[in-house]
């Protein structure tokens, strides 16, 4: 069995296999960056109030090929998991984040405080977002993709 692929065909594979390749490149790194705004945006909203110092602390930084989302307020976590018997991991252990990480917070002493969660819910929900962006945009090229091509081939045994 032989197979003949013609050579123009072969090109036009390479150059929208290239395009995908860009097109992928841009839009991910484009949608990372809204991701990021998105998730300080809903955090924000999310987060309690007392004199705004939370809210105004919470931004996200794009860093390259990463996107960091920041609570800085020195109390940021503290609110997020409660202190004590109060501290709750559900918003962060669904991210798949360890429990250990929150219970830093938890504390020698007995706690008061119950949890105030803004920050680990409002990231499932941006992630949520941005996978069904990433998603919506692999179907628009994958159909961009097969529009208008065929290979001619003839098969000589």
């Amino acid at each position: 069995m032989n197979i003949k692929i013609d050579q123009s065909d072969l090109a036009q594979l390479k150059k929208k296999l290239d395009n995908l390749r860009s097109f992928y490149k841009n839009t991910l790194s484009r949608e990372l960056g809204s991701a990021g705004m998105d998730i300080a945006r809903i955090a924000k909203r999310a987060a309690p109030v007392d004199k705004g110092t939370l809210r105004q602390s919470i931004r996200s930084e794009k860093k390259g090929k990463t996107v960091e989302v920041i609570a800085g307020a020195k109390y940021a976590p503290y609110l997020e998991f409660g202190t004590g018997a109060f501290v709750t991991f559900d918003d962060m252990l669904e991210l798949g984040i360890p429990k250990s990480y929150a219970e830093q917070f938890k504390g020698s002493k007995p706690g008061y405080m119950k949890p105030q969660p803004f920050f680990f819910g409002s990231a499932r929900i941006g992630l949520k977002k941005l996978l069904t962006r990433l998603k919506l945009a692999y179907q628009i090229v994958m159909r961009f993709f097969s529009y208008g091509f065929s290979i001619n081939h003839s098969i000589d045994q």
